[in-house]
């Protein structure tokens, strides 16, 4: 029987499969599950599971498009010659699934990208405070 070969180890963290970073969602690919699982919900009517990030009034839908816990501005307008950044938009029901395939498509051609990439600077920070706040409660719990 031959002998294992210790050079075919490789650590993890630098195999992309295996890596955090390597099987991490970008910012973009989150807006655009988060607005499949819209659609989702929706087809579900009463029975959706999750928060649901949309509201039905009589016969219009109310929604936001949101990424780590922050709507996305969706559009800009002009409101007596003062811009406003408008997060939550309405449309019939009947057109709903329409106006999220819109938005993801806009997504998907980089008009929101300078937007995405903020909160993904903001989620990163979180994330490394969250881990040195974790690490400092472990450290003082191991002392």
């Amino acid at each position: 029987m031959a002998r294992f070969d210790p050079k075919l180890l490789i650590p993890a963290a630098q195999v992309a499969e295996f890596s955090k970073q390597g099987n991490a969602r970008t910012v973009q690919q989150v807006a655009l599950d988060n607005i499949a699982k819209m659609k989702e919900q929706f087809a579900a009517g009463e029975g959706a599971e999750g928060k649901l990030n949309f509201k039905v009034v009589g016969e219009r839908v109310a929604f936001t498009i949101r990424v780590s816990n922050t709507a996305l501005v969706l559009e800009r307008v002009k409101v007596q010659d003062t811009d406003v950044d408008v997060k939550e938009m309405t449309v019939p029901k009947a057109n709903f699934n329409d106006a999220l395939d819109y938005y993801a498509d806009r997504i998907k051609t980089g008009e929101y990208d300078a937007q995405l990439a903020a909160m993904g600077e903001k989620k990163a920070q979180r994330n490394d405070k969250m881990r040195s706040t974790r690490a400092a409660k472990k450290a003082e719990k191991t002392a």
